[in-house]
């Protein structure tokens, strides 16, 4: 090869795993992508997450959706249901999506009210949205999904698995989201 050759590029920008370094399949396109040789899952931008808070009510009074997480970070913890926002997703949509996808319950993008949004230590935007308060009733019955052992209600503020869902519950307990 001469010197002002230079050999064929190998790694376009998102084209490799950045976990172990695995190429992704070829013509592999969209986001999220799962690694074939680690299975890590890799978002285009895995800053902004989104955060529901479901405001339920029954004879014992009102209460928020949360849920017991089975994958890391915080593996055993209780968290509100969320996750990271797509490319090109609108953050409402990510919000009833992940509230969906962790607890069955489903909910309209149109409804989702932005409550707060909050920065992280390590430099996550949180957006948290607050649903219409419900039935605890109407609600399909807790089961297990890929990330969670279910749902269940919380009934007074306490500590989360995340800090700053540890101050969106407490906000709303105060009755600061109204």
């Amino acid at each position: 090869m001469s010197e002002n050759q230079h050999p064929p590029a190998n790694s376009a920008p998102g084209s490799h795993c950045s976990n172990c370094g695995a190429p992704y399949a070829e013509g592999v396109s969209g986001w999220p992508r799962t690694c074939p040789a680690c299975g890590t899952a890799a978002y285009r931008n895995p800053l902004p997450v989104a955060v529901a808070l479901q405001p339920v009510y029954d004879t014992k009074g009102a209460a928020l959706v949360v849920i017991t997480r089975t994958i890391a970070p915080a593996r055993g913890g209780t968290a509100l249901p969320g996750g990271y926002i797509d490319d090109r997703e609108d953050w409402r949509h990510a919000v009833v999506r992940e509230l969906k996808e962790e607890t069955g319950i489903d909910a309209a993008g149109r409804d989702v009210r932005l409550i707060d949004a909050m920065s992280a230590p390590d430099g996550h935007l949180l957006l948290f949205g607050l649903l219409p308060e419900r039935p605890a009733d109407s609600l399909p019955r807790s089961a297990a999904t890929d990330e969670t052992e279910g749902w269940h209600l919380l009934r007074r503020p306490g500590e989360l698995a995340f800090p700053l869902h540890t101050i969106a519950v407490r906000a709303w307990f105060e009755g600061r989201y109204v």
